[in-house]
């Protein structure tokens, strides 16, 4: 009686803020005491407080069977208290959830209908797949209740059951197509509901409702209904292109009529997903005038990002661009209202803006677009650095780059976005990085779909925008500088393209790449900033193989093979070295026209301090000191380099050295090695060459791309041995030797297998008739040895006939016989035993066995025995073997 309700376990929670979770554990030892109490009152209080712990975090799975008790309780407030506990703490695994079957079947049965509403809250929420089941056609009963607010929650279970009991679908279908009729507005919305989630796995099976849909899109006044009726006709057209003609009317009209911006936006989104807007069906607006209907829904638009609603603007900048796709005529009109949204405070809003003005930008606002976006990359701490004093997008008319003093103290962004680095080392802090990101501009993922959309509306259509190249080279190069994401491997791939697909920016590019690789403090900050080696890396390509747009000169072969060349990956690092090969040999050959004896000491020089470089990466640092007093020769340990990396090495000093030698002397010419050199990578011109170019190329006539060229490969996959058949198992001892010797050698390492055995398949047994009969010369055997063999042998015939003693007479009467009538012995035909290809070779230990088991036991004589081999033979006088069958073992 003096039991704490849920009202005082909250007013002793707040009055003991200092000791709480000692009140809390003193609260749970009185709960566990309370819920084995026989009055349900009590127990029900008890629950009420155990599920309000639970919301702290406190664990209540130990009540799992209190609560089952609560919830069969008779009165309605303890059962409803039982249902509410059991859908906040139950869970698939619950072990005590299959006692709850029957008395849920009992509350869904009930005349009571809050205890059928509550039953069917709760079985929403602690349904199962073997509670679905059992319980599915209990709850599609309740379908039928004369409440609309039971049939409504009974919609809302139903759908969480058919997810968990998919088969219930073929029943409940069809009784959604009923309800769709209901006479309660509440009810169609549960039913039109249910319908549009379940549509969004599978359209096509809710595709006999159209009908019905269709006749509530033109009846209903309900904007949430029309809301999901318009979203479920969305994912329906998808599958049935002819409802779009069908539903052109209705929502034709929604849009000139309806004032609630969700509504219109869901009108104007199934218009453009389901095609809707491409329909040629004009329509009369507000003002009297016959209009498209996609022109109609791209005004309307402008109600949507007008609104100061963010959530509205939000949408309309979505559908926005979702007009872009199929009608960018007439988003265009919109370009410069959305353009203002890219300086929004919101980072939603300037995302969807990013989004829809990417898609909008044509050659005449490229430029305009581009500058405002280049103008959110750098931050207040930093400045488009433009390395050689080219003219960005960011730069007016005849200005310059910074100068190299200030170059070295202007910070640099990071991949963060938020820290600027100096080259000097010292860390800066921007205006505005601090923990959280008050800027939009400032967010990592916002400066990257900004680069990406630069690059994307530039190179769109095949440069359709672009009208100067050189223009988009200086905006690619000043990204390098701006970007503050990792987006190296994006601007090397485009710096690349333009370059090798644009003849007339390639002299420009070239330019741009020779100010990327004479910048230090780019230079420099590879090794913190990785994403900038991969721009740095296609800038040395460029230079490299357009080098002769130039004017040849020794610095770019030093820029090429920078100090900090071991920063870069060793795949990078061999770009660099073959570019500054073919640099070189550039270099050499322009050179070369001028030749007197201060070239050549301008060409001793080089070389020299070229060596000094390769040498360097070359050799380890053990060799160093040694190989860069030599410019003619040099010796050392190499360094472990990866093999690419390597053979460019050595290529280049092997091609040093040999310009060394030819230019030892002083000559009145150049040798004829300075002005050929260059040829090797100027033959033949390199040419983009589309991805699908080779599918082009016509297949000539008589050639078969699918036959094989020359003898198929033989198939090398291990069979699987057969069996011995019953015939060769009761052929005796012989033939079991046959057919495991060779499978026995073969596993055998002191076994050299001949060319015959290599060319058998795994699991063929060689032909008896191809074995040839071998006859041996034991005229030197040893007779103690052979004694000692024919006393085993003695042995093993004793052991036999004791085995065989409970045969039958005529398996003895056979035997006998045979004996007495031994085979007569084959010719002695001299055969060269160092040439055959089935016999195993004399010294091997397999020999003796083989020739061993040749001879039956019966037919077996003393013999002499061959010390020198270990074979045992036979006699001349006869018995070598058993019969015809045998005597060619």
């Amino acid at each position: 009686m003096f039991e704490k309700s849920l009202t005082d376990l909250i007013q002793g929670l707040r009055a003991n803020k200092r000791n709480e979770t000692v009140y809390i554990q003193k609260s749970l030892e009185e709960i566990q005491s309370e819920v084995h109490s026989s009055d349900m009152y009590v127990k029900s209080a008890a629950i009420d407080k155990l599920n309000y712990l639970h919301m702290f975090g406190y664990d209540m799975n130990w009540a799992n069977f209190n609560v089952v008790e609560v919830m069969a309780a008779q009165r309605f407030g303890e059962k409803r208290s039982g249902y509410l506990a059991a859908a906040q703490s139950f869970h698939q695994e619950t072990d005590v959830l299959m006692l709850t079957t029957n008395l849920i079947r009992k509350d869904l049965a009930s005349a009571n209908d809050m205890e059928v509403g509550v039953a069917l809250d709760g079985l929403a929420q602690i349904a199962t797949p073997e509670l679905s089941m059992d319980l599915f056609d209990d709850a599609l009963a309740v379908l039928g209740h004369s409440r609309p607010y039971i049939r409504k929650k009974a919609f809302m279970c139903l759908h969480k059951m058919v997810l968990k009991y998919p088969e219930g679908l073929h029943a409940f279908v069809p009784r959604l197509k009923e309800h769709l009729d209901d006479p309660d507005p509440s009810v169609v919305s549960a039913a039109v509901t249910v319908i549009c989630e379940l549509a969004h796995t599978n359209p096509r099976n809710y595709m006999p409702l159209a009908p019905k849909l269709y006749h509530l899109l033109n009846t209903l006044s309900n904007n949430w209904i029309l809301i999901k009726i318009v979203k479920l006709f969305a994912s329906l057209a998808s599958i049935e292109p002819r409802l779009a003609k069908k539903i052109h009317s209705p929502l034709s009209q929604l849009v000139c009529t309806t004032t609630a911006m969700s509504l219109l936006y869901e009108c104007i989104h199934t218009a453009i997903v389901a095609d809707v807007i491409s329909i040629p069906i004009p329509i009369v607006d507000s003002i009297g005038r016959e209009v498209e209907f996609a022109e109609l829904c791209t005004r309307k638009l402008a109600l949507l990002y007008e609104t100061p609603d963010q959530n509205v603007r939000c949408v309309g900048l979505v559908a926005l661009a979702l007009m872009q796709q199929k009608r960018p005529d007439l988003a265009s009109m919109h370009f410069e209202p959305v353009l203002e949204f890219l300086d929004d405070p919101d980072q939603t809003i300037r995302m969807r803006a990013l989004e829809a003005v990417s898609g909008m930008v044509t050659r005449k606002t490229l430029a305009k677009t581009v500058k405002l976006l280049m103008s959110q990359l750098i931050l207040s701490n930093t400045i488009s650095l433009q390395p050689g004093g080219h003219a960005g997008p960011m730069a007016g008319p005849g200005s310059a780059g910074p100068e190299a003093a200030s170059m070295l103290d202007t910070p640099f962004v990071d991949s963060a976005g938020t820290t600027l680095t100096s080259a000097s080392g010292t860390i800066i802090t921007p205006r505005k990085a601090s923990a959280a990101l008050s800027d939009p501009a400032d967010n990592p993922e916002y400066r990257l779909n900004v680069v990406e959309a630069i690059i994307d509306m530039c190179s769109r259509n095949s440069y359709g925008n672009l009208s100067n190249f050189e223009w988009y080279v200086a905006t690619l190069v000043d990204l390098v500088y701006v970007a503050g994401v990792d987006v190296g491997k994006l601007l090397s791939a485009k710096l690349l393209d333009v370059t090798v697909r644009v003849r007339q920016v390639r002299e420009f590019g070239i330019k741009m790449a020779r100010g990327l690789l004479s910048d230090n403090r780019l230079m420099g900050h590879i090794a913190s900033n990785a994403p900038q080696a991969a721009v740095v890396t296609t800038a040395a390509y460029i230079l490299g193989e357009y080098c002769t747009l130039l004017p040849a000169s020794a610095d770019d072969i030093g820029l090429l093979l920078p100090k900090n060349l071991s920063q870069f990956a060793p795949d990078q690092q061999a770009v660099l070295v073959q570019a500054a090969i073919k640099v070189f040999t550039y270099w050499l050959q322009d050179i070369s026209e001028y030749w007197n004896a201060d070239v050549w000491d301008v060409v001793r020089s080089v070389l020299a301090s070229t060596l000094d470089r390769l040498s360097y990466l070359l050799y380890s640092e053990d060799a160093n000191s040694t190989a860069a007093g030599s410019p003619s020769g040099v010796d050392g340990t190499f360094a472990s380099l990866p093999l690419q990396l390597s053979s460019r090495l050595r290529h280049f000093v092997e091609v040093i050295k040999a310009i060394s030698v030819s230019t030892s002397n002083l000559d009145d010419s150049a040798p004829r090695v300075c002005h050929e050199l260059h040829f090797l990578f100027t033959a033949y011109e390199l040419n983009p060459v589309s991805a699908a170019a080779q599918g082009k190329v016509p297949v000539p006539e008589g050639l078969d791309l699918d036959s094989f060229i020359g003898d198929m490969i033989p198939d090398t996959t291990l069979a699987v041995i057969p069996p011995p058949s019953p015939r060769h198992t009761a052929s005796g001892a012989t033939g079991r030797s046959r057919g495991r010797d060779p499978h026995r050698n073969k596993d055998d390492p002191f076994y050299l297998g001949s060319n015959a055995s290599a060319a058998r398949g795994i699991g063929e047994f060689p032909d008896v008739d191809d074995i040839p009969v071998v006859a041996l010369d034991l005229s030197h055997a040893d007779p103690i040895q052979a004694k000692k063999s024919t006393d085993k042998r003695d042995k093993k015939k004793k052991k036999s006939k004791k085995d065989n003693l409970g045969t039958d007479s005529r398996s003895k009467r056979h035997r006998k016989r045979k004996e007495k009538t031994p085979s007569p012995s084959p010719p002695r035909i001299p055969v060269e035993i160092a040439g055959d290809e089935d016999m195993p070779d004399i010294g091997s230990e397999e020999a003796p066995q083989l020739q061993k088991n040749s001879v039956s036991d019966a037919d077996r004589v003393p013999s002499g025995n061959n010390s020198e081999t270990g074979i045992v033979g036979k006699t001349e006088s006869g018995n070598a073997g058993k019969g015809d069958g045998d005597s060619t073992g």
